[in-house]
């Protein structure tokens, strides 16, 4: 499963239950809590149709089969070209929405509707495509992955730093670490080396936002800067990529695979952080160490009052 949404975005998790012949809210988030005003309570277990616009209600009507391998509710609200959700008011609002499929169990299935508001869309949209065109402006690839080189994502961070600052954008920085280096060169050599690592950088590509931007910080080392999170949801994400990672190995030209697993840094960009990048403060924190997930700010702060 990709990871296409973030733990504070706005979410309403449905049900679509073939044996029964129903779809249903099973719950919402708290941030879909506030951007919908319905409290969790008052949608868990009522039909997903009775908060839809007639329009698409019929078309859940007319396509959603009840059948394995069929089509599904997902498939159907993915195909809508304009969501809307019906409030207390009874007014329809409309969002921007993209259907993330989940679990199933026996013949339960679980779709998570992520939503936007269209009005903080426009906006957010104004600034990442500023920001994406200043990214454009200065990136170099480098040779070996084919991604931003290191420069280029030191330029990025220095410019997300000062967006954090002025526009109160939140992002965080984290480096990606191959664990195992020497032995996987020492068995497999450099160009395969190179070649896991554009192989980690793919994975980190498919399971991230478009805006996120993934790099190379050295012959080991990828760079992901992520935007658009809360400290909280930045451990969550790390370690989501670091489960993706482990469930898929690089395939060798004799059709072997080899498992991999990465150690990652992260660290949050803006506010307060003292004279050295982002970028700085991950590599540092990553420099001998066995844990597999930190957090760079932590680590350092705690590496420099032993040093004192």
């Amino acid at each position: 499963m990709l990871i296409g949404y973030r733990s504070n975005d706005p979410v309403i998790t449905i049900c679509q239950n073939n044996r029964a012949k129903s779809i249903e809210i099973t719950e919402i988030n708290p941030a879909a809590e506030t951007l919908l005003a319905y409290k969790n309570s008052e949608l868990a277990g009522k039909p997903l149709g009775q908060f839809l616009p007639p329009r698409i209600g019929e078309m859940l009507k007319e396509y959603v089969e009840f059948e394995s391998n069929a089509n599904d509710v997902g498939e159907v609200l993915a195909k809508v070209q304009s969501f809307s959700f019906i409030g207390r008011d009874g007014k329809e609002t409309g969002y921007r929405m993209k259907v993330v499929r989940a679990e199933a169990e026996d013949a339960a299935i679980f779709f998570r509707l992520v939503l936007q508001d269209k009005t903080g869309l426009r906006k957010n949209e104004t600034l990442h495509k500023a920001i994406q065109d200043n990214f454009k402006g200065h990136e170099t690839l480098d040779p070996d992955t084919g991604l931003p080189d290191r420069p280029s994502l030191a330029k990025d961070i220095e410019l997300i730093g000062y967006y954090s600052n002025k526009s109160d954008l939140r992002a965080a920085f984290c480096i990606l670490q191959l664990d195992h280096y020497d032995e996987l060169f020492s068995q497999y050599g450099r160009e395969t080396c190179r070649a896991i690592l554009k192989h980690i950088g793919h994975i980190c590509r498919q399971s991230l936002r478009p805006d996120d931007v993934v790099g190379s910080v050295s012959y080991k080392r990828l760079g992901v800067l992520l935007l658009d999170l809360t400290p909280d949801s930045t451990r969550m994400v790390c370690n989501r990529l670091r489960w993706q990672i482990a469930a898929n190995p690089f395939t060798l030209p004799d059709k072997t695979s080899v498992g991999l697993s990465v150690s990652i840094a992260f660290c949050r960009i803006g506010g307060r952080i003292s004279d050295k990048s982002a970028l700085d403060k991950c590599d540092e924190a990553l420099n001998g160490l066995g844990a597999s997930v930190v957090n760079a700010l932590d680590e350092v702060s705690d590496s420099n009052k032993k040093a004192g």
